[in-house]
């Protein structure tokens, strides 16, 4: 019996930082989606269940906090990872109060990134 690679979400509207991000993560095993936008974001989490979701914070106008928020309303489970450029303390604040389980500051390295993302998963599925 097959077993199917653990799944991450990575939502970022920077097209470097999405290829970068999907190469780490590929690169230890999991099957990556990548989107650049807050609506495929949703689209993708309402058919599909992911290991954990990677948020960048900025796009344009808007911010990832109500797309959290909105994640948490009907899943509650999926550790989320905001990993933004975002470093003002109250958008820090706000993501953690919409229920995101860490914030990272960019230009923290995708080794600290990998490391809080597989700690998550791996408490998320100790819990389940």
């Amino acid at each position: 019996m097959k077993l199917s690679k653990q799944t991450i979400l990575c939502v970022d509207d920077n097209k470097d930082n999405l290829d970068l991000i999907t190469f780490v993560f590929q690169s230890e095993g999991f099957e990556v989606t990548a989107c650049d936008s807050l609506e495929d974001c949703l689209s993708h989490v309402r058919q599909k269940h992911f290991e954990a979701i990677i948020l960048d914070n900025r796009f344009g106008d808007e911010t990832s906090v109500e797309v959290c928020e909105e994640i948490r309303a009907f899943n509650p489970h999926t550790p989320i990872v905001f990993y933004s450029g975002e470093a003002r303390q109250r958008e820090i604040d706000k993501a953690l109060n919409a229920c995101a389980d860490a914030y990272l500051v960019k230009p923290i390295g995708f080794d600290t990134l990998s490391e809080t993302v597989n700690k998550l998963i791996q408490e998320n599925q100790a819990q389940m």
